[in-house]
């Protein structure tokens, strides 16, 4: 077995505070990593023109060709682009989105993060912390998400596995649209109180003129129906679930591996609960600089390694998933 510290031997590109503190017992050769790690501006830009076309393809058919049916098709549809966006976004927080670390950062926020309400700068430091302390007190996530009690034990609403009951009381609030009213105030009282004073005056100009936009359209109507119910229900649902699969349920000794699962998906877990690739998760916890279209492909290099083999808890489809999680 090979044991590895947080601190890899080989220099690798954005190698920074993303990186697990603690000690991993896996490595791959520097010259792999080097490649998986390469970003490729062509598949960014396609990935996030694809999701944005979806987006405008799926509201422009249901808007006008209305009926409730496909209505009800089209708001999980548009809140799994969201959550696509928010995936992408994610790469993004990483440097993993574009070379050029500025570019990286505006492309993020004008495309990915304000849109769904999100603030790339701010999700990069609670999730840095994610990473690097990961099942810690120091645990971004922890104070994110409200998962534990000031004294470190797991609230009961984050407790997996759950009983059929209690999930469906936990999925409930999140589905139906609450816990997306709470996201939403939530959010833009920080977009709008956090950061500095140049970047919430920049938050307040788009967003006026995006509003501005859309209502001397007369598009008030279907902003309402198109994006905000997705973005309340679907979006805020599926992300919450993901968050609860990739780290729930999970039975392992090991101090790592115990944490993080991965899951690897059907056609309709990646096209509307786990897009882009996001629950290849114990990869993406090992080597965060791995940009989100070669996680797949970082995943078949560490199953060659027998260690990881052993130790890794990887799932079959979201539904394996969601059977470990309820009971």
């Amino acid at each position: 077995m090979i044991t590895q510290p947080a601190t890899h031997a080989t220099p690798l590109p954005e190698f920074g505070d993303d990186i697990y503190a603690g000690t991993l017992t896996v490595r791959l050769p520097g010259a792999i990593l080097r490649e998986l790690a390469r970003i490729d501006v062509g598949k960014t830009v396609a990935a996030i023109a694809s999701e944005w076309l979806a987006i405008f393809g799926a509201i422009a058919l249901c808007h006008f060709f209305w009926n409730p049916l496909l209505y009800a098709i089209a708001i999980p549809f548009v809140g799994g682009r969201q959550h696509a966006l928010a995936v992408l976004q994610h790469d993004a927080a990483h440097f993993r989105l574009l070379p050029n670390k500025k570019w990286n950062d505006l492309v993020a926020e004008v495309f990915l993060a304000w849109p769904i309400l999100l603030s790339n700068q701010y999700f990069r430091e609670y999730h840095f912390l994610h990473h690097r302390h990961i099942g810690t007190t120091k645990d971004g996530n922890r104070a994110q998400y409200g998962t534990h009690t000031p004294d470190g034990e797991l609230i009961p609403s984050w407790n997996f596995p759950k009983s059929k009951i209690h999930f469906a009381l936990w999925v409930l609030p999140r589905l139906s649209g609450i816990a997306g009213i709470i996201y939403i105030l939530r959010s833009i009282h920080r977009l709008f109180t956090k950061g500095t004073l140049r970047y919430r005056l920049l938050n307040l100009l788009y967003y006026t003129s995006i509003l501005g936009l859309i209502l001397w359209f007369h598009g008030g109507q279907i902003l309402l129906l198109y994006w905000f119910v997705p973005l309340s229900t679907w979006f805020v649902f599926t992300n919450l679930l993901r968050i609860a699969g990739e780290h729930s349920a999970i039975t392992n000794s090991d101090e790592f591996y115990c944490l993080t699962r991965t899951t690897l998906p059907s056609w309709f877990d990646r096209l509307f609960i786990v897009p882009r690739h996001i629950s290849y998760h114990l990869e993406h916890h090992l080597y965060p600089h791995i940009p989100f279209y070669r996680l797949p492909n970082l995943h078949a290099e560490l199953m060659k390694d027998e260690n990881f083999r052993q130790q890794a808890h990887v799932t079959r489809t979201y539904w394996q998933t969601l059977k470990e999680l309820v009971v």
